[in-house]
């Protein structure tokens, strides 16, 4: 065989072999896609009504600046944060001002979580995690406000967790007491991703606390409050009413948004992977958006009798998203999206939470700077029965 032949020959062999691998390399990735991106699956459906069909909404107040929080007091009483820097006290229709904070409220950042003690009212604090700016940078803090309960008035404030990397975006900021009356904080990592792997920083975390600002001694990291790490810009926690996990929600860069189960001392594999990495040194989402953009906000577990057929159902809040999710739990490795509602409706929706009486609350957040408000916003929505 001549040597230009043998050339052709090889280099002829050379072409066929890439081509096949490009085909392999394209088949492996719709194949990765397809099984990260649930909304090319579709959902396992229940069997029976869902929530749509046996619910409705009723607007409980209007006017509002980009409410981040509802903590409901019972009997009709609520407390809520404005980013702002308002935490107002609403009872029945009226809206009334417990303190006005001075905060940094650019981009992401100002007031954002609010939570009670466990034992309000003979505990009269409620904590609120604030954005503030010092020499140009933006830090959070968790800060501890006593309140008059008769008049709704903020008597002191006290701060119990500080110097949290903030800034325009990604600052996390949902806080609630766990069924261990433990404080529970999420926090971003301040659009720095590499801190959200350092165990010696508060950014990209989930924190636990005592009432008082002490470190549990059980934490998985003692003497750090840090709980779990690896996290982007977690924004939404709550524990399963009977079984007791507890779970996450988290943005994603660009899509591929997380619901994470937590556990204490996990790495939730932030920056190097977002959604799904199928690396063992991570934990991967229960669930994710794949492709699609939820941008999840508050989530709360459906409780008590008056949405029964639902009880143990996560919703998610969604900002970019624009709806209400109804997340379905197998167990703590399997769950689907049983209902999307609320598409639209209502634009951009902050948070979620279950009032004493079972109803649902639920907070929009159109005049954040990337909604398109109406008149009338921002609200909170009461879901009850039709």
């Amino acid at each position: 065989m001549r040597r230009r032949d043998f050339i052709k020959i090889a280099f002829g062999g050379l072409a066929i072999l890439g081509g096949l691998l490009t085909i392999y390399r394209l088949l492996t990735q719709q194949s990765e896609q397809s099984s990260l991106n649930i909304t090319s699956i579709p959902p396992e459906r229940d069997s029976g009504s869902t929530l749509a069909d046996v619910a409705e909404t009723r607007v409980l107040v209007s006017g509002l600046q980009v409410p981040w929080a509802i903590v409901p007091v019972g009997n009709g009483v609520y407390f809520v944060s404005e980013r702002i820097g308002r935490i107002s006290v609403i009872v029945g229709n009226a809206v009334k001002e417990v303190a006005s904070m001075n905060v940094a409220s650019v981009g992401e950042a100002g007031l954002l979580g609010l939570a009670l003690h466990p034992e309000f009212p003979s505990r009269p604090y409620v904590y609120a995690y604030m954005s503030y700016q010092d020499s140009g940078d933006i830090y959070n803090r968790i800060v501890r406000i006593r309140v008059d309960t008769s008049t709704w008035r903020a008597l002191s404030i006290q701060t119990m967790l500080d110097r949290i990397p903030g800034g325009y975006i990604h600052d996390g900021g949902r806080i609630k007491f766990g069924p261990d009356q433990k404080l529970y904080i999420t926090t971003g990592d301040a659009s720095i991703g590499s801190l959200a792997q350092r165990l010696d920083s508060l950014a990209g975390k989930i924190l636990r606390i005592e009432d008082d600002g002490s470190i549990p001694k059980d934490n998985p990291f003692y003497p750090s409050p840090v709980y779990s790490y690896g996290h982007r810009n977690p924004q939404g926690i709550d524990w399963h009413p009977s079984q007791g996990f507890m779970v996450a929600s988290e943005h994603g860069p660009v899509a591929h948004d997380e619901i994470n189960v937590i556990i204490p001392g996990g790495n939730y594999g932030w920056p190097y992977y977002a959604g799904v990495g199928r690396d063992s040194r991570f934990i991967d989402p229960v669930i994710e958006s794949g492709t699609t953009t939820w941008a999840p906000s508050g989530i709360s577990f459906i409780k008590g009798d008056l949405f029964k057929q639902f009880q143990g159902d996560l919703l998610v809040t969604c900002l970019r998203g624009e709806r209400l999710l109804r997340i379905r739990f197998l167990d703590t490795k399997k769950a689907y999206v049983a209902e999307e509602l609320l598409i639209g409706t209502f634009g951009r929706l902050r948070d979620v939470v279950i009032d004493d009486d079972g109803s649902i609350l639920i907070s929009t957040s159109n005049r954040d700077g990337r909604g398109l408000p109406s008149p009338g916003d921002d609200r909170i929505v009461r879901i009850v029965p039709r």
